[in-house]
């Protein structure tokens, strides 16, 4: 009885084996799981290797001359990202060479998903007819750009800098700045979970010692295992959400250390004869933890005076999620274009306060 119980399960072994090897085998044929720029499981998400360096100041920036391809992970885009010498992301100018707007942000100001002459800061160029430079760095949050503002501001000498920030994003990328590892930028949440295979990044599915690294590698080696691992931990870790939910307590970010940033990045413009202007990205669809975020800092920019422009209601009844990539998130091309005839009248009236400016005549802006 013993030796046929052993032998079934060999059989049995031999079986699960074969059928492991024809899916695997089935995947590669048909390129379903593959590994490579673009797929769901690449760590390094859109950006391509090498578009960031690594900087004492920020942790990273943009890599001066570098020209790449940014792939999202569903498909929805597929765009050229080409910096310059100075680190920006910049575009053809076509209005003169004064005044100078300097426009500072993360991936929504870079225009992560759209050309470059898509992106708003060039489209508000064309809006106003005066000169814009794209500062925004993916991932950055208001310490970054911060320190994007110091570099860049006796290079540019701007007439006016933009902050362009989401309240609930940028209260967590203070606590925990995203971080340059082996040619990406990634979250320091699952920093020590990445391992660097055949030039791609896969994250560990568990922390645990042996497994974990295990997990890493099968991804990236295997089609099938890329395919079937994260859903299955996936399910683990909502299982374990679960079993320590809060019971539905939306988290709260302070806002204090963003409010201490931008109050310094307007201080340093105006000492450099800048006019300055914080503008707030759209949150009431990303979810309770942004709109929370949202409705702190805007409570405490009113109590201060502070000036900012709010998306929100500057566009009322927006349907914003039709002006983000359903998956990715970021606008698109729509987005910016709507997002840059919105703001040009607020920019073009804080351009005009500088003392003895003339504010810049309307260059045909498109209505939103």
């Amino acid at each position: 009885m013993a030796g046929e119980r052993r032998k079934k399960l060999i059989l049995a072994t031999l079986s699960v084996v074969l059928t492991l090897l024809l899916a695997e085998a089935a995947l590669r044929i048909l390129g379903i799981g593959a590994a490579g720029r673009g797929s769901a499981w690449f760590a390094g998400g859109n950006h391509p290797c090498f578009l960031f360096k690594p900087d004492p100041a920020s942790g990273y920036t943009l890599r001066p001359g570098f020209r790449g391809v940014e792939i999202s992970p569903a498909g929805e885009f597929q765009v050229t990202a080409a910096i310059d010498g100075r680190g920006l992301r910049d575009h053809p100018h076509s209005a003169p060479p004064r005044p100078v707007v300097l426009a500072l942000g993360d991936s929504m100001t870079f225009g992560e998903g759209v050309p470059v002459g898509d992106a708003y800061p060039a489209l508000l160029e064309k809006a106003l007819g005066v000169r814009v430079y794209n500062g925004g760095v993916p991932g950055y949050g208001s310490p970054q750009m911060l320190g994007r503002l110091e570099r860049l501001q006796p290079v540019l000498r701007p007439d006016a800098v933009l902050v362009t920030l989401s309240p609930y994003w940028d209260a967590r990328r203070g606590v925990t700045p995203f971080v340059y590892k082996d040619g990406y930028i990634v979250a320091q949440s699952y920093l020590d979970r990445l391992h660097l295979i055949n030039g791609n990044l896969y994250h560990a599915e568990t922390r645990l010692p042996v497994l974990g690294p295990l997990t890493a590698q099968a991804k990236g080696h295997s089609n099938l295992m890329r395919l079937a691992l994260p859903p299955l931990f996936e399910r683990v870790h909502r299982l374990q959400e679960k079993e320590g939910a809060s019971g539905g307590v939306v988290e709260r970010v302070d806002p204090e250390p963003t409010l201490r940033t931008v109050v310094e990045a307007k201080r340093r413009a105006e000492q450099a004869g800048a006019g300055f202007l914080l503008i707030l990205l759209d949150s009431d669809t990303r979810g309770d933890e942004y709109r929370q975020a949202h409705l702190d800092l805007t409570q405490e920019l009113r109590r201060r005076g502070f000036p900012y422009v709010d998306l929100q209601e500057l566009l009322p009844g927006t349907d914003w999620p039709r002006l983000r990539y359903p998956w990715d998130a970021h606008w698109t091309a729509e987005g910016h274009r709507v997002v840059a005839a919105a703001l040009a009248s607020p920019v073009r009236d804080l351009i005009g306060r500088r003392p003895g400016s003339r504010p810049p005549s309307p260059s045909s802006p498109s209505r939103p």
